[in-house]
């Protein structure tokens, strides 16, 4: 039955190109045939300081530190691959123009290693304090393959002055680096930021606000205009997962006369 035959054919084919789709590292068309755990690959990047997986915040820099950002090429079998072009694309904090581009080859143990200073333009601290995202990219048998990582460069102690930003919750936190009450898991979570002088509110300033989970992996990114009152509000809602459980944490940054100023609050999110 010869249509029965092309149609058995034209079958197996689109079940290996529906497992390959679908991330099976094997399919067995015959006896001598199966996708090659390369086509598999992955990429993890993170900095000397941690960020671990896919899309992990990595611990903070100060002025003038090196960043050595790491790209980690492996195949299915978490075999490394030597030998790799990898590309790095590092950008500066939101309302920066600071785009990094650096460019290196993996080694015999399927790492490629750019680095960079943060910040590279100590003179200017407001194009540099702040969330920094890297991204690492590289191409196997035809396919792009992506990991990200965050990592924050913080202020120098001078520019911790609770007068110009103050970051608080709907459950308290008043005050510098002050905890808020805690939250449940899928409770939303209210947050504010007030911009002052000290004495009068701060009207139109660009306030950026970072949250990250209890393993350090942001959840949230933003940036909002301080209102007549000189406060800016953003909010998320905590995921109904185990991995919400533990301390969550919020940044948030504003630029004030060229200087940026900082404020951070912690919670507890409760089974």
């Amino acid at each position: 039955m010869p249509g029965f035959k092309t149609e058995v054919i034209m079958a197996s084919i689109l079940a290996v190109i529906t497992a390959t789709l679908l991330g099976v590292t094997t399919y067995m068309l015959s006896p001598h045939i199966e996708i090659s755990p390369v086509l598999m690959a992955k990429v993890d990047a993170y900095t000397e300081k941690g960020g671990y997986g896919p899309s992990i915040l990595s611990t903070y820099y100060l002025y003038n530190e090196n960043v050595s950002i790491f790209a980690n090429v492996t195949d299915a079998t978490n075999r490394p691959l030597a030998d790799i072009p990898v590309k790095f694309e590092i950008n500066g904090p939101p309302n920066s123009d600071i785009l990094l581009l650096e460019h290196a080859v993996t080694n015999e143990a399927g790492i490629a290693v750019a680095n960079v200073t943060a910040p590279y333009q100590r003179w200017q601290p407001a194009t540099v304090l702040g969330i920094w995202t890297a991204v690492a990219t590289t191409n196997i048998t035809g396919t792009q393959i992506v990991d990200s990582l965050v990592f924050e460069v913080k202020a120098p102690p001078s520019a911790r002055d609770p007068r110009f930003i103050d970051v608080y919750t709907d459950r308290g936190g008043n005050g510098p680096n002050t905890s808020s009450q805690s939250y449940a898991r899928n409770e939303t979570v209210n947050l504010y930021a007030r911009v002052s002088d000290g004495t009068n509110p701060i009207v139109g300033s660009s306030v950026v606000v970072a949250a990250y989970w209890p393993d350090n992996k942001l959840i949230l990114l933003t940036t909002r205009e301080s209102n007549a009152s000189g406060i800016s509000t953003a909010s998320f809602r905590i995921p109904p997962v185990k991995e919400s459980i533990g301390e969550w944490r919020v940044i948030v940054t504003v630029r004030i006369n060229d200087q940026v100023f900082l404020d951070a609050l912690n919670f507890e999110c409760r089974p």
